[in-house]
């Protein structure tokens, strides 16, 4: 399995939290496409050294939805005539990325019609005031509207976000969110602790006093809440922050954790190809110029058997299936496989993780501290 991500850069406004690369210079946005699909042609040999071909793509940002539907068909397009795809409806997973108040039933069909399978939308909150405080463009009617709109154009496969732990959240809020959500039904739901980034607004307001954080104990008590609401509803939590419909978990983000290859394309997008990690620069300029010009803008690292170690356990302990310790002791030097069962055995005295079969999980009420846990197991 491997995956094809495009970035794309643009918004109209920032919110207070997102520390993800964008711009407000929407007027690039078409020097940005044309640039886009050169360097989907420059690539298009990138699948070749992985021995993979693509099965899924997503289209993020940024916020996508502000390209237009012929935009993104071209894309699309480019896409699939350099990847060898005969059409986007052979992907098993196509999503886009929108804003609810982007959205309308001309726009969704055509997204539709163009073979996007996926839609995920960050609806953040369904309280208005802390929608305002995030600087969000839309407001809980119009998210619920295209919801509704989405179901209309035939989208069957739709991720709704919602984010926790913020000082405005109280419990009762958040339930009555969480309510809100599960009475939509959609397929899939992404739910993340605000964080704080030095380069937000919200960054500058926390340095300044301005803004205090939600104590851990009470994000840990939403985090619980979120578990234990969504458990009732019948959704399944395969990984620290996703939860789906049985047969609705993302193909897409799963072949992050799973250590599967996958290109990025677009300003500030990595792409791993088993053994090197690689970004684009992220700044949309250098990027314009540079494909214009027939060069890149990217950086690369050759990863480590130490890096592969930590990224592996890493990533397979943030899914509720666990790490294979049979795998990792087949695919490692013993001497690191050794030093990992030394500090393995202490956080399963502690309790932190459980075995289970050939696997090592965190158990469901540690995911939340599941970064602590995770760290002491690097060698």
């Amino acid at each position: 399995m491997a995956g094809i991500y495009i970035h794309v850069p643009f918004c109209s406004r920032f919110c207070n939290y997102c520390d993800f690369y964008s711009v407000k210079q929407t007027g690039r946005i078409g020097a940005y496409v044309e640039s886009l699909l050169c360097e989907i042609e420059q690539r298009r040999d990138f699948f070749n050294n992985c021995n993979a071909k693509p099965t899924t793509l997503y289209i993020g940002g940024g916020t996508p939805s502000l390209l237009s539907n012929e935009q993104i068909s071209r894309i699309t397009e480019k896409v699939c005539s350099c990847f060898n795809i005969h059409s986007p409806q052979q992907f098993r997973e196509f999503t886009v990325e929108v804003n609810p108040d982007d959205v309308t039933s001309d726009y969704l069909s055509a997204l539709h019609l163009t073979g996007v399978n996926r839609l995920s939308m960050g609806i953040q909150s369904f309280d208005d005031d802390d929608l305002r405080w995030m600087n969000r463009r839309h407001d809980s009617a119009m998210a619920k509207e295209a919801y509704s709109t989405a179901r209309h154009c035939g989208f069957d496969n739709i991720s709704l976000d919602l984010i926790f732990g913020y000082n405005l959240l109280s419990e009762d809020k958040w339930i009555r969110n969480v309510e809100t959500m599960i009475s939509l039904k959609p397929e899939h739901i992404s739910s993340y602790q605000l964080g704080i980034e030095k380069n937000t607004k919200l960054g500058a307001q926390f340095a300044s006093g301005e803004y205090i954080p939600l104590p851990e104990d009470r994000s840990y008590l939403q985090y619980s809440i979120l578990q234990r609401m969504l458990a009732g509803a019948g959704y399944i939590q395969y990984e620290i922050s996703n939860f789906a419909l049985p047969g609705f978990e993302a193909i897409h983000n799963s072949s992050y954790w799973d250590y599967s290859p996958y290109l990025g394309l677009g300003p500030s997008a990595h792409s791993f190809d088993g053994n090197k990690r690689s970004w684009n620069c992220s700044n949309i300029g250098k990027y314009i110029s540079a494909l214009q010009c027939g060069d890149s803008c990217s950086e690369s690292e050759l990863l480590t058997l130490n890096d592969k170690f930590n990224e592996r356990v890493m990533l397979s302990l943030r899914k509720a299936e666990g790490l294979d310790i049979k795998a990792i002791k087949e695919m490692f030097p013993a001497d690191d496989y050794n030093l990992f069962v030394r500090q393995l055995k202490f956080s399963l005295e502690k309790g932190l993780v459980i075995e289970d079969g050939n696997k090592i999980k965190i158990p469901s009420d540690k995911l939340f501290i599941s970064d602590g846990i995770i760290r002491d197991l690097f060698i």
